[in-house]
């Protein structure tokens, strides 16, 4: 992910540097998970913390994502490193693979963070599981997940443990784990805040997913980050291709061991 990591940083920086003083743009941190909390190449570059990973196929129940709300919750319980690196009240939650388009207004507020819709979080979908996890969460949840999300960090701390204790309940269900596949962790903060009665502004213009259905119907310039998640598929006559691999391809999958040309 270092090409990923370089690229998300970069237009970061830039579009602080765009907005000056009055940015709602503060500092970025890298949370990074290594075996036995070892440095990489890229923390002369940027500033990171680092959190041990989770121990593969025991402590992540074969789930490497479960590091998500296991390394955000590490740095929050280490208060003289949250105060060193975090001087902001609000944190956005982001990801490698997101490349700022346009500066993201903080549009949450102490008690409702903001957040993308995700069409595949909707609660109608998995009514029984999640009442059966959250009772009365089917009605409350929103179709969130936990990044982008630009929450309050004293929200952000409440919600930690529940995030991760929720991630580690559906893993270690078998109905669960086989209905939720590679988004359960993200299910895991959306049952867990409806437990907990937060309810997000949920901003649709937050992010665009590139090379989702129906994706290349949408105006690029209303969205402020470009999510590259799915691969971008075209043609050779330069029209989209939905589900397949098209003449030109770009899907961050075939680099993962090496930089894209």
């Amino acid at each position: 992910q270092a090409w990923q990591t370089r690229i998300m940083y970069y237009h970061v920086q830039r579009l602080k540097r765009q907005e000056g003083e009055c940015s709602d743009i503060g500092g970025v941190t890298r949370l990074l998970t290594m075996p036995a909390g070892k440095e990489d190449e890229l923390t002369k570059e940027m500033p990171t913390y680092i959190v041990r990973e989770l121990r593969p196929g025991t402590e992540d129940h074969g789930f490497v994502v479960m590091n998500r709300p296991h390394s955000v919750k590490a740095f929050l319980e280490d208060r003289e490193a949250w105060a060193r690196f975090v001087k902001e009240e609000y944190v956005l939650i982001a990801e490698t693979d997101h490349v700022w388009l346009r500066p993201i207004p903080n549009l949450a507020s102490r008690t409702q963070p903001l957040a993308y819709h995700f069409g595949y979080m909707e609660a109608q979908f998995r009514v029984p599981l999640i009442e059966r996890f959250c009772p009365g969460g089917a009605k409350v949840m929103d179709p969130v997940g936990p990044s982008p999300l630009i929450i309050h960090v004293d929200q952000l701390r409440a919600l930690s443990q529940p995030w991760l204790d929720m991630s580690h309940r559906l893993k270690t269900d078998p109905d669960a784990d086989q209905q939720l596949g590679w988004v359960l962790e993200m299910w895991g903060y959306s049952i867990a805040a409806a437990c907990a009665g937060v309810r997000h502004k949920v901003w649709v213009e937050f992010q665009f997913e590139g090379g989702a259905i129906g994706s290349h119907l949408r105006p690029l310039g209303d969205f402020h980050i470009f999510h590259y998640t799915y691969g971008i598929e075209y043609s050779v006559a330069g029209v989209p291709m939905e589900l397949q691999v098209g003449h030109w391809s770009l899907d961050k999958r075939h680099f993962g061991g090496r930089y894209p040309p």
